[in-house]
């Protein structure tokens, strides 16, 4: 399935059951800019590559366009679109003003050394500063990327010709270059929230309640180790190296500092099993944090748990969705359970703006609070309407996006 179908379909479906305006569902279903380029950069061992590019920017009525930029083999055109689509309605469904954008570029970091990533990253946001800005376009890392590739963009963009130092350019910095405490471990501690918030609306003990996650890079890496200190037990994982199981309980620590070593888990000493085995595993809780489309038919048909976690963005396809609410498993969808991480960069870029730096304690207790708060609103519109949490939420994005279009007169 393609990804910008799914995304058009979830909003689709939201939208007939509260009649949401034609003519927003035109203007929100189309990016205003879709943006790609080519570049050269010369590599370590003398070779030139043309490298290609792209920035989304779907939606800003709501404020400037946020969403990150990937490194990675399968970027596209339609993949940054639809993840554009998803940012617009995140930030919408957390009420914070932002629009949605996403950009990256089509290589695999693994392949290039640190000089030649940061010439790679030096040399997109050379290509991206027309485009970008602290109130215009505002990039953060991805799948690939991380604070010290969001350094030297920002860096780089701050040498072409701002008047100023706009730290506020770029989100998910490090604390060296105006990051943000806690915006590492932001989209994983929200995925943590949703459960925990979850558990408590349905008074449910999560001690020793079992989870698998597949996807073990940073929002999979920080959501087990938040739920572990639950009471959780994580039974199995896995990623594109490979999946393990241990009914018994993996020791989390002991697969986490493995990762951290050797970047896979093809040789960890437990049994190893496939991603059918995996998603079949009888647990309390899956969690994909991987790739898009993971949960098809087959597997939505197999899983045996209570609810599904979208840490990553759109891993359930729409045919999986429709199988998962006839079997009556509860799903936490991505531009929820997800938006962490847009979260603490909304906070990064207030900082930025104010030069006041907040504690770690303070960062988390306002992302706890911002995400509980926007969770009890989901379930209480799905109990109202009667309808999953996927179309609860999209509903309050939708409307906010409806009367933010009127209030202006843009399409009366």
């Amino acid at each position: 399935m393609n990804i910008i179908n799914l995304v058009n379909k979830q909003i689709r479906n939201a939208s007939k059951i509260v009649n949401i305006d034609k003519n927003v569902l035109k203007v929100i279903e189309k990016p205003k800019h879709l943006i790609s380029f080519n570049f050269p950069v010369k590599l370590q061992n003398g070779n030139i590559e043309i490298l290609s590019g792209h920035r989304i920017q779907h939606n800003n009525i709501l404020g400037p366009y946020k969403g990150g930029i990937r490194f990675h083999p399968n970027v596209s055109l339609h993949e940054c679109s639809s993840l554009a689509s998803w940012m617009t309605f995140k930030c919408a469904l957390q009420e914070i003003p932002y629009g949605g954008g996403k950009g990256g570029l089509a290589i695999d970091p693994s392949k290039y050394n640190e000089e030649d990533l940061e010439n790679i990253s030096r040399g997109f946001s050379r290509k991206l500063y027309n485009y970008i800005g602290s109130n215009k376009d505002i990039p953060a890392p991805d799948l690939g990327t991380n604070s010290q590739i969001m350094d030297w963009m920002c860096d780089e963009y701050n040498k072409i010709g701002v008047k100023r130092h706009d730290l506020g350019v770029f989100t998910g910095k490090s604390l060296n270059y105006g990051g943000s405490l806690g915006r590492k471990e932001a989209t994983g501690r929200g995925v943590a929230l949703s459960v925990l918030e979850w558990s408590r609306i349905n008074k449910i003990d999560l001690n020793h309640k079992t989870f698998i996650i597949q996807g073990i890079g940073n929002v999979g890496y920080h959501a087990s180790k938040i739920l572990s200190s639950y009471g959780m037990k994580m039974i199995s994982v896995g990623d594109h190296t490979g999946y393990i199981r241990n009914m018994d309980g993996l020791d989390i620590s002991d697969v986490l500092n493995h990762v951290d070593n050797y970047k896979t888990l093809e040789n960890y000493n437990e049994e190893k099993i496939t991603k059918d085995d995996f998603f079949s595993t009888k647990c309390d809780i899956i969690i994909p944090a991987a790739m898009e489309l993971q949960i098809t038919e087959k597997e939505a048909s197999n899983v045996e748990c209570s609810l599904i976690v979208e840490a990553a963005n759109g891993p359930i396809d729409n045919k999986a969705d429709v199988i998962l609410k006839e079997r009556k498993i509860t799903v936490i969808p991505d531009i929820l359970a997800n938006s962490g991480g847009v979260l603490v960069s909304y906070f990064e870029w207030l900082q930025n703006q104010t030069n006041e730096y907040l504690e770690e304690d303070e960062i988390n207790h306002k992302l706890e609070k911002k995400m509980n708060k926007t969770i009890h609103k989901v379930f209480n519109v799905s109990k109202q309407y009667h309808c999953t949490l996927r179309e609860a939420s999209y509903i309050i994005a939708l409307q906010k996006l409806e009367n933010t279009y009127k209030s202006r007169g843009i399409l009366s």
